[in-house]
């Protein structure tokens, strides 16, 4: 993160281009105060009408309270820091401006199309999956703002791999569209640093759905995504507190955002997925040993492995003994410090895993995603519309070390599985067994104040209807993609068996 270069820095460098190009520049917003935050509005409470004064009083307090939770939610601070920074770009560099904003958790279709339909109005212009178009699309802020601006930017400009999109990544305005992302906080960071389509909210299925372009089906290696820069080299992102004790929420609330720990938490579940999978890949011969390019990336691969995970478990235990001695004191300070520096690391780090390990595998991963992903993506919405998707994979990582602790890996060889526990629990020093990675897990996500998953449901979800939930978004990502993501059967029992253990935490 640290290297990332300054938005202002990179604007002055090609002003000249900028300045002769329209711009859509998106950015995040807090929502309306009579707005709600969940993720679907099918499950929301219902408002209070009533035209007698109690009534009104009543409904009243219920909207200052849900305004009140939606400004801890959307931490005001920080969309005040992408206002004024959002609108000094424009009046500082004299640029073809055109704003946009979302205030929502995530994208919908609907809204990258009103989005694609502003910026052709503003003189953007589209050239379909070739890489030709012309214009500038800035994303600035959330996660939320990050996809949106990649989704925009796929369906103007197209979705190609950087070497034939010519220079127009370093002189924007050159032959070319151009994508710049400057995301303010670590869901921004995780989103703009990923080569994966876009996750848009599907209103009408009640499911998070990838973007996709046609090209995307065609060719992995040749997703394109923009440049990442800096919105503030003084203040790289508005980071949450390392740890936040769990407070069951009421239906009328909304979990609040999620922690460093929680962040921590989701970000090893998904590395230790792709461990998993890359185990399964190489017991059933996927992954061909003894060719130098697949060992080169396989070795990079585990060294990435065990470096994210080491920098998420550090996390993880620095959140407890802020748990265990919350004195406000100076080792806190420090503890948070060094916990900034290594998820900052370990983020930017973790979709690129992602993507090589499913070049590795010969599975599209990276499009239809992780399990934990997968589970977020089919469940999120229509059962757990009050919790943050962050903290809803966080919460996965103990099902997640259960199953793995069970399954069963070859004699005599070490598994990656393995490996990323060993960096885990004994810092790389000793070989560990993958059945104390589960008691780690599950102590250190309570400590850390992480809730289980049946704490964040609405109601009492019925763990029949949710593996039908799993199945109709696996048939529409095989109907959305073309072909299946290629992990079989074997992978949805794994599914299935994560989310039992999960919900029985």
């Amino acid at each position: 993160m640290a290297n990332l270069q300054p938005l202002r820095s990179y604007i002055r460098q090609n002003i000249a281009h900028l300045r002769s190009s329209p711009c859509l520049l998106i950015s995040s917003a807090p929502p309306p105060p009579t707005v709600s935050t969940a993720v679907a509005g099918t499950k929301t409470p219902s408002s209070i009408t009533s035209s007698s004064d109690s009534d009104q009083q009543k409904q009243q307090q219920v909207q200052r309270e849900q305004l009140k939770f939606q400004q801890q939610q959307n931490n005001p601070k920080a969309h005040a820091f992408v206002e004024r920074n959002t609108q000094s770009l424009t009046l500082e560099f004299n640029l073809r401006t055109v704003p946009c904003h979302i205030s929502s958790a995530f994208p919908t279709l609907e809204s990258v199309n009103e989005a694609v339909a502003l910026a052709k109005r503003a003189g953007l212009k589209g050239g379909g999956i070739f890489g030709s178009g012309d214009g500038l699309i800035i994303g600035v802020g959330s996660g939320a703002a990050m996809d949106l601006a990649k989704a925009v930017a796929d369906s103007l400009f197209g979705n190609i791999a950087p070497a034939k999109y010519g220079s127009n990544q370093e002189n924007p305005g050159e032959g070319g569209g151009s994508l710049v992302l400057a995301p303010c906080t670590l869901g921004g960071l995780w989103a703009a640093s990923s080569n994966s389509p876009s996750v848009l909210l599907d209103t009408k299925e009640e499911m998070l759905l990838p973007h996709l372009k046609s090209s995307w089906s065609d060719n992995l290696a040749c997703s394109r995504r923009g440049t990442v820069v800096a919105l503030d080299p003084s203040r790289y992102l508005a980071m949450p507190p390392l740890y936040t004790p769990f407070q069951p929420v009421k239906r009328s609330e909304y979990s609040p955002a999620p922690s460093m720990a929680h962040v921590a938490a989701a970000a090893l579940a998904i590395v230790l997925d792709v461990a998993r999978s890359m185990d399964e890949s190489m017991k059933v011969g996927v992954i061909v040993a003894n060719i130098k390019e697949t060992e080169d990336l396989q070795t990079h691969v585990a060294n990435e492995l065990r470096a994210v995970a080491s920098s998420c478990a550090l996390v993880l235990e620095l959140a407890t003994q802020e748990a265990k001695h919350d004195d406000g004191g100076d080792n806190n300070a420090e503890n948070t410090k060094l916990a900034q520096q290594h998820i900052l690391d370990a983020i930017p780090r973790l979709s690129p895993l992602v993507e090589q390990s499913s070049l590795l595998s010969q599975m599209s991963m990276a499009i239809t995603g992780t399990i934990p992903q997968k589970l977020a993506n089919a469940l999120l919405p229509s059962y757990f519309p009050q919790c943050h998707l962050v903290t809803y994979l966080a919460c996965i990582l103990p099902g997640l070390c259960d199953v793995i602790s069970t399954r069963a890996y070859p004699e005599g060889e070490i598994s990656m599985v393995e490996e990323v526990a060993n960096s885990i629990i004994n810092n790389g020093n000793a070989n560990a067994k993958t059945s104390s990675l589960s008691s780690w897990a599950s102590q250190v996500t309570m400590e850390a104040g992480i809730p289980s998953m049946a704490s964040l449901a609405y109601g009492t979800p019925d763990l029949n209807t949710l593996v039908g939930s799993l199945d109709s978004y696996e048939s529409l990502m095989v109907s959305l993609n073309g072909v299946a993501d290629g992990s079989g059967r074997d992978d949805h029992w794994v599914m299935e068996d994560v989310l039992q253990r999960s919900l029985n935490r």
